[in-house]
């Protein structure tokens, strides 16, 4: 496609430049010193791969003439995505720390930084559409897609905000359809997908998949469908050792959805209802034996062939035909994203935990070559837990990790059967990791008081992982380290800058007035015991310990059973907290405004 230009009067060039100039970058950093860098996301432009290091917060070039590192310059606090523009030597990186989109040069090997744009909460992904004249930027947090026109000059592109979309779930990966109009968007946690029209500036339509972990997209090689690797969570199976051997429980998956349904069905439907669609078609990952837990980035080359980040089981896989068998060849640990040279003779995997890259040659069908992006500082024992918490060998035949049900260390939102309650046929949701270091006990019956016991039963009972060489003590010991490190998602009220204070005011009232704090105990918002909310599950039972309220907000499900869709439906459908109190009038639609305004400020 040919490139759009944006012709500007000199006097208006110079003052872009004043505007957009050099930023002031920490001097390249030296692949001798120690650090964790993560590399997240690759980017090719021209005969450059670039990595964006996830925590470090920097980028990394290696040269694909020679294989060879050629420079790391520190760019921002955590970055997490980067697109490259394909008619010039212009990157696009987000810095989700400090919420920027930053515009970059690349010169010789050399990433130069210029004036960043201020983004919403947590951006975690940017993708750049055909004709190079906007970017789209995923905001998790906020829970928004911002649409930035790009002004180009020679020197320097200068992203201006357009549009914020908001949408009712975590937005996560992008993916610009060749139309060059729509763009889809994937929930980081679950299974929605978003289509909205970048000219308009319009959110179109919302799909309900019922997956989650969307962590691949790709145009299919007959340009037909949008291929998608997820995973599929199965609620009546428990998680029992034939059922997880047989991959009943947890399926990891290629999704094939036909372009011509996908856009066709958002031209013809407002946004307002969200769409279940369950009959795409779908290719599973792995064999009973051989699981490939957490499929991540699938790329499709010009002749064909696909290639699959397995990031749980640690490997690389492709294929032409997904109803084969794929090949695999072992990587990093946790292989999490792909990029070809120009003539897409070898490919580039981002191993996350390693600090490195594999070179993948497709004529030798092998991997030719690991590159280190330097060398690591000794980890702590919350970093190996890191790495366990990503890892799916810690499963039966690595089916799935701890990130497969808790993605991110959040939670995908739907219902498992782990049978935490001693019972089977009565799944409960699952919960949130995030702040759970400080919000004992755990599991709905309350009935872990103790962090490394409810870890070990996960791993011995949900994972089925007690015969993983990963499954002892030690290991325990450092997922608890990890776990502690998980600070509670920020509030929706925090991430939008939104500051409803008088009905917050109201909304903190009633919630003293209701005595919601006896069970929600501030703090954490959480309390050691189990309280009758006025529903029961499968066998009976009707007394659960209260989750922590903080981060509530970033939830779309509620209750054991995920019944309540929403905040209104807990408390005017179901009626919470006045179950079983009848000295406490229901609460009027006004009050149960008031009441989530303050919710969504914890």
């Amino acid at each position: 496609m040919a490139k759009a230009v944006t012709y500007i009067t000199v006097v208006t060039a110079l003052a872009l430049l004043l505007l957009s100039g050099p930023v002031a970058a920490e001097p390249n950093i030296s692949p001798q010193e120690l650090r964790l860098r993560r590399p997240i996301d690759l980017a090719r432009s021209s005969q450059w791969i670039i990595a964006a290091n996830h925590l470090e917060g920097s980028v990394s070039v290696i040269d694909t003439t020679g294989n060879t590192f050629v420079s790391e310059t520190k760019l921002g606090g955590r970055l997490r995505s980067l697109a490259a523009m394909q008619n010039r030597n212009v990157l696009l990186v987000v810095d989700e720390q400090n919420h920027k989109l930053i515009p970059c040069n690349i010169i010789q090997g050399r990433v130069t930084g210029y004036k960043p744009a201020d983004t919403a909460h947590t951006p975690v992904n940017v993708v750049i559409s055909g004709d190079e004249r906007l970017a789209s930027v995923s905001c998790l947090w906020a829970r928004q897609v911002q649409i930035f026109a790009l002004q180009i000059t020679d020197s320097a592109v200068v992203p201006s905000l357009s549009a914020t979309i908001d949408l009712p779930f975590n937005p996560g990966l992008q993916w610009v359809a060749p139309d060059n109009d729509h763009l889809i968007v994937a929930d980081h946690h679950g299974g929605h997908l978003a289509v909205i029209s970048l000219q308009r500036r319009q959110l179109l339509k919302i799909y309900q998949l019922g997956v989650h972990n969307i962590r691949g997209m790709a145009l299919s090689s007959d340009g037909k469908h949008l291929m998608l690797t997820h995973q599929l969570l199965n609620d009546l199976a428990a998680t029992e050792k034939q059922r997880v051997f047989w991959g009943t429980v947890l399926e990891n998956l290629v999704r094939a959805v036909p372009l011509e349904d996908l856009l066709k069905t958002a031209a013809e439907n407002t946004p307002a209802k969200i769409l279940r669609i369950s009959h795409w078609l779908q290719y599973p990952l792995g064999e009973p034996g051989n699981a490939a837990g957490d499929p991540g980035e699938i790329l499709i080359t010009g002749d064909q062939e696909i290639f699959i980040c397995f990031s749980g089981t640690s490997q690389v896989a492709h294929e032409k035909d997904l109803f084969h068998s794929l090949q695999r060849h072992e990587t990093g640990r946790r292989p999490i994203a792909l990029a070809t040279t120009q003539d897409e003779s070898t490919v580039y995997i981002a191993n996350y935990f390693d600090d490195s890259i594999s070179v993948f040659d497709r004529h030798k069908n092998r991997i030719i070559d690991t590159l280190s992006l330097g060398k690591m500082k000794a980890w702590t024992l919350a970093d190996q837990g890191h790495a366990l918490f990503f890892n799916s060998r810690l499963s039966l035949d690595g089916w799935y990790s701890c990130h497969s049900c808790h993605p991110d260390g959040h939670t995908n939102g739907l219902l498992n059967e782990n049978m935490s309650d001693f019972q089977i046929d009565s799944p409960k949701s699952v919960l949130t990791l995030l702040g759970a270091g400080q919000s004992g006990p755990w599991a709905w019956t309350g009935n872990r008081t103790n962090l490394k016991n409810q870890i070990n039963k996960s791993i011995h009972v949900t994972m089925q992982g007690g015969n993983s060489k990963f499954a002892n003590s030690a290991n325990e010991d450092a997922l608890v380290a990890y776990l502690h490190t998980l600070q509670p998602a920020p509030a929706l009220t925090t991430a939008r800058k939104l500051n409803p204070l008088e009905r917050v005011r109201r909304g903190k009232d009633l919630f003293e007035k209701r005595r919601c704090h006896e069970c929600h105990t501030p703090p954490s918002y959480t309390s050691s015991g189990k309280f009758d909310v006025g529903i029961h599950d499968e066998y009976g039972l009707k007394e659960f310990n209260p989750p922590s309220l903080l981060g509530v907000s970033q939830r779309n499900r509620f209750f054991h059973d995920n019944r309540a869709g929403n905040l209104e439906e807990v408390f005017l459908k179901y009626n919470h907290p006045q179950t079983g109190r009848p000295d406490i009038a229901p609460l009027t639609a006004e009050q149960t405004t008031d009441l989530i305004q303050f919710l969504q400020t914890l």
